[in-house]
């Protein structure tokens, strides 16, 4: 036999036998121990019979909901001595002693019994009725972490957070013999965090905290974060009764308390790995999952960045179909901007570019842009401002935001000096940026951008045209100008069909997804890859005239200014816009040597006088 069988007198619960609780096994061949089992009859639980243990529940609403919980326990021993009942069964692996059972509330709820305790098999109830077995079968074997209890227990084995945390650092204030406190610093910088969800991002230099009402993490100063020690440290004091602490709270304590925060809650780049997410202002869309789910927040999310529109999976947008898309663009153009919208909603550019709309003035690119806004969280998003993108602050305003626009720039948006760093910002590079005051930190080029115009934008290719190529994509929206003008139109569409926008988009990102995970970019109809190269060609027009139309020719020679007005003409036959007089002169230079290997002369003779300009070079009049 692998269990200890304990002699209990009759009606009773105590056994009646000394040193019970240190009995083994080996009793059970001694025949004079075993004539001893004649009144009732209990089993030692616990090491001692092979980790038999039982769950001891006082009544019987309480042992009908545990079966609940645990089905499997229907198929193991169960027995009864006045009401409730006992669960036997053997665990496997570790499991706690005997330990006494409440409820939150104080109330007495019943028991687990195992090594120092025992139960009742056999024999008469102290309140005269016969012990039972409810279920007679064999104790099942069952882990012990497999149980699952009432809610409202309040179970000594589970140690709280703050439990965990005293444990590693010790009690926050600490009293010596004399009876002064002593703040225990680490101890209260780990309380803050655990109260406070808290973390700080290293490579920002920034507190951030979690909100439960939006899911959102928030960013926090310095000087928060001091306030809020403060007033912990305050209700420390009350706790404890001792106003003693109150004169701890001064600056450099909490300047101290901060530094420790940080060295304890620090972590990388853990805003910086999106997910297929969508944070809609009542809960969070998750597209990872197929079909996509929409949950409750989480703080693991790591959000920082929330759309004010609440999901509704039934609402739709005919006026913003109909009306502002379905006059204006194809269906392969809308789908471009459905699909950009969705990258733009989910905060993420894994496609690594960025959308331009060019056309009508008044034709509905800005009402568009506008409404893109409103749906992403216009907190969401930042101006982007290329002439000032190598200046030492600029990039901070970008910090924690997804989307950066540029509405109704002009033709030499990106012609700026600047303007190269657009390809870092959507091509994942990682971005040295400086804050006022001098604090450096890093943020990921994730960003996706929208810029609109009323005419063609050239770029500073600056040799780099495949570059420039993989990164854009545009939208030519030619609809006319509407005779009479829709008054905030945008903010109209948003009242009426909001959560239909978000639809629109939703479906999108799921479309973007599907793209990604097949090509790993957009898709693009022939139109759309014509319309990207030709903003190349006429970004590149001065090489484009060299390489087309400029010839050796040994005994011709030509003036600057004839090859300026050549390069006109050539612009006005492609339908582009010339480049500047003095910006044609520059980059002929330079482009005449590389393709043509000559350099300028200052003794080209017109009229009898000598001009600036080129020997051995014509312009191919057939090309004209």
């Amino acid at each position: 036999m692998d269990v200890v069988l304990l002699p209990v007198a009759t009606g009773t619960k105590r056994p009646t036998l000394t040193g019970w609780n240190t009995f083994n096994v080996e009793r059970m061949s001694d025949l004079n121990y075993l004539s001893q089992l004649t009144g009732n009859i209990g089993v030692l639980l616990g090491e001692a019979s092979g980790n038999l243990c039982s769950i001891d529940v006082d009544s019987d609403e309480g042992f009908t909901a545990f079966l609940t919980l645990n089905p499997q326990f229907q198929e193991t021993l169960q027995t009864r001595g006045s009401c409730g009942g006992n669960i036997w069964f053997r665990v496997d692996g570790g499991y706690p002693p005997l330990t006494p059972l409440k409820r939150i509330d104080g109330s007495d709820w019943g028991e687990f019994r195992s090594t120092g305790g025992h139960t009742i098999i056999h024999g008469v109830h102290p309140e005269g009725m016969t012990y039972q077995r409810l279920v007679d079968r064999p104790p099942m074997t069952v882990a012990f972490d497999s149980v699952i209890w009432p809610n409202d227990l309040a179970l000594p084995w589970v140690k709280s957070d703050y439990d965990l945390l005293v444990e590693r650092q010790g009690e926050p204030v600490q009293y010596g013999e004399n009876g002064k406190p002593t703040l225990n610093e680490p101890s209260l910088a780990a309380k803050f965090a655990l109260e406070h969800l808290t973390l700080y991002e290293r490579g920002e230099g920034s507190f951030y905290q979690y909100d439960e009402g939006t899911g959102l993490w928030v960013i926090k100063k310095d000087e928060e974060i001091k306030h809020q020690l403060s007033n912990d440290l305050k209700v420390v004091a009350d706790d404890l009764n001792d106003t003693r602490l109150l004169t701890q709270r001064t600056n450099q304590r909490l300047l101290s308390l901060c530094s420790i925060l940080k060295g304890q809650i620090g972590k990388e780049d853990i805003f910086a790995h999106k997910r297929a997410l969508i944070h809609c202002q009542n809960g969070m869309l998750d597209l990872a999952t197929n079909p996509p789910v929409f949950r409750t927040f989480s703080p693991d999310d790591y959000s920082r960045n929330i759309s004010p529109i609440a999901y509704d999976p039934n609402a739709c947008c005919p006026r913003f179909l109909n009306e502002l898309l379905g006059g204006a663009l194809p269906e392969d153009d809308i789908s471009l901007i459905q699909r950009a919208g969705g990258a733009m909603l989910m905060g993420s550019n894994s496609a690594q570019r960025f959308l331009v709309l060019s056309g009508t003035a008044g034709g509905g690119k800005s009402t568009l842009v506008s409404i893109i806004e409103m749906v992403i969280g216009k907190q969401n998003v930042v101006e982007l401002r290329t002439e000032f993108l190598g200046e030492r602050f600029e990039m901070y305003a970008f910090l924690g935001k997804t989307l950066l626009t540029g509405k109704d720039v002009g033709m030499k948006f990106l012609h700026q000096k600047g303007a190269s760093k657009i390809k870092s910002l959507v091509g994942g590079d990682l971005l040295n940026c400086e804050k006022k005051g001098g604090a450096h930190f890093h943020i990921q080029g994730n960003f996706n951008v929208l810029v609109t115009c009323n005419s063609r934008l050239r770029i500073r290719l600056e040799g780099d045209v495949d570059a420039w190529q993989r990164r854009l994509l545009a939208i030519n929206y030619n609809r006319p100008k509407p005779e009479h003008r829709v008054t905030e139109f945008a903010e109209t569409l948003i009242a009426e069909e909001g959560a239909g926008i978000l639809n629109f988009f939703i479906e999108g990102a799921l479309q973007h997804l599907d793209e990604l995970h097949t090509t790993g970019d957009y898709r693009l109809s022939n139109d759309q890859i014509v319309r990207i190269h030709a903003i190349m060609q006429e970004s590149d027009s001065i090489r484009q005239f060299v390489e087309a139309d400029v010839i050796e020719s040994p005994g011709d020679n030509i003036t600057v200014v004839e090859l300026a007005a050549a390069y006109s003409r050539y612009c006005e036959g492609q339908g582009w816009e010339a480049f500047p007089q003095n910006e044609v002169y520059s980059k002929l230079k330079a482009l005449l040597l590389e393709l043509r290997h000559v350099s300028p002369r200052n003794d080209i003779v017109r009229e009898g006088t000598s001009k600036r300009g080129y020997h051995g070079i014509t312009v191919d009049q057939g090309g004209q």
